[in-house]
């Protein structure tokens, strides 16, 4: 008796879109030239398989995105499969995106805070100044750590009215200060490109 191997659609199909993905990747990958210039292109690739991942396109697709998104996060040149945490993830940032809008409508935000670490002369162990820090204390959520809320205010273009924020109420709180000290006041990359940068 002769039995067929089995046959695991999903394991195949996973297994398929991967060495595809990866034939894509390093394709993609390969120097060409550009009017004399050589250039070189990255990718990366979010991967959804039906039905497991969805049976309408237009969920595929935002399954697909989602795996893309997380593709990216992990480093460029490489791919991902859509897991469903990803969409539990998706909607934790999306929510937190529509409360960061909604805590900076206020004319002065009053959840963000600014704390102060102070920086200390390692010979003389003398405080030479201070280092402002922003925090977002939520009404709801508690304190919101800087890694989890200034990376979706640089995607969604708010990153120039939080770090003005900081930046003035620090100043402004320092003036109020005894003895006359340096304070260092973080800036995002992005800010660099705004035209008032300097002037603010």
């Amino acid at each position: 008796v002769v039995t067929a191997p089995a046959f695991n659609v999903a394991a195949d199909a996973a297994a398929e879109a991967a060495t595809i993905a990866e034939r894509l990747v390093k394709a993609i990958a390969e120097p060409f030239d550009l009017d004399g210039h050589r250039v070189v292109v990255g990718s990366s690739i979010g991967i959804a398989i039906i039905p497991a991942d969805g049976t309408t396109g237009d969920l595929l697709l935002r399954h697909a995105d989602l795996a893309l998104y997380r593709a990216k996060h992990e480093g460029r040149g490489r791919h991902c499969f859509f897991e469903p945490e990803m969409g539990a993830a998706a909607q934790t940032r999306r929510d937190l995106e529509m409360e960061l809008r909604r805590a900076l409508e206020a004319p002065e935000p009053q959840e963000f805070m600014v704390h102060y670490q102070p920086l200390v002369d390692a010979t003389t162990r003398a405080v030479t100044g201070f280092e402002a820090l922003l925090r977002w204390q939520h009404p709801e959520r508690g304190l919101i750590p800087p890694a989890e809320f200034v990376p979706i205010a640089e995607e969604i273009g708010l990153i120039g009215v939080l770090g003005e924020l900081v930046l003035a109420r620090a100043c402004r709180e320092a003036k109020t200060w005894p003895v006359p000290v340096r304070i260092a006041v973080n800036v995002s990359a992005l800010q660099f490109s705004r035209d008032h940068f300097v002037e603010d």
